[in-house]
């Protein structure tokens, strides 16, 4: 499926649901969007910009590596998501292990 399509899935369930948790980790809420990055509360700490194309970044190394996704925020980081792991893996996580499956 499209990183696109994926992305806008995540984005209409971010702020359907209002908020992000897995468990055991913290939990971000959704603020706003923009045309370029979506806006998060953080528990422990201030509002967090997060840009789409991290997300795109993210999507990608999910649909290229599946395992990826059994993996935590830290898995992230080699492919140049720094600072704002925890956040952009927990809305990655919005979706299933099956939605990033390539066909």
């Amino acid at each position: 499926m499209d990183s696109k399509i994926l992305l806008g899935k995540i984005l209409q369930r971010f702020s359907d649901m209002k908020s992000s948790q897995i468990e055991d980790y913290n939990s971000f809420g959704y603020i706003r969007e923009t045309n370029n990055a979506v806006y998060v509360s953080r528990e422990n700490g201030k509002d967090t910009r997060i840009p789409f194309d991290k997300l795109i970044i993210g999507i990608d190394a999910y649909k290229e590596y599946p395992n990826l996704y059994l993996e935590g925020p830290n898995a992230l980081r080699q492919f140049e998501i720094k600072y704002i792991t925890s956040p952009v893996w927990s809305l990655l996580h919005l979706l299933t292990q099956e939605n990033y499956k390539l066909k």
